[in-house]
């Protein structure tokens, strides 16, 4: 009889496993877009409500954006930038290079914007920065190259 139960216990136990593992919160997501390409990412680094990320919090290879959140752009062309909800409650930062795009946190889903030609002649990074002049909780990036005119 013991032996039956260890049988029926293990594939329980597995269930369970299961089911708290899929109960883990993945980070909030945010997108990008410029004419027909798009990437979407969930954020690289995240901190949880109440604290925010620190210097060691992330490595430059979590931070580093993947091949697939690389956006082919031109300029005069709109750049839209899509946050969760939760983003937006906490109140996000767009960045282009090192460059803020707004001087407040956007609390908004969406953002848009027209780059200058400067602005988009070489490869550069677009950072989403969740958080305010406190900190920041979240990390999105993306990389935009020139598209072939």
């Amino acid at each position: 009889m013991t032996r039956a139960r260890m049988l029926l216990a293990v594939p329980a136990l597995a269930v369970v496993a299961l089911g708290l593992t899929a109960c883990d919160k993945p980070n909030p997501g945010a997108s990008a877009y410029s004419g027909t390409s798009s990437a979407y990412r969930q954020a690289a680094c995240w901190a949880p409500e109440g604290s925010y990320l620190s210097a060691d919090s992330c490595s430059a290879d979590q931070i580093a954006p993947p091949d697939s959140s690389t956006i082919p752009t031109v300029a005069g062309q709109t750049i839209g930038i899509s946050v969760d909800p939760s983003v937006a409650e906490i109140g996000w930062f767009p960045v282009l290079g090192n460059t803020r795009l707004t001087d407040s946190p956007i609390t908004d889903t969406y953002f848009r914007f027209t780059p200058t030609q400067a602005q988009v002649a070489a490869p550069t990074t677009l950072s989403v920065l969740a958080g305010d002049d406190g900190g920041t909780r979240g990390i999105w990036t993306y990389k935009l190259v020139p598209a072939n005119a």
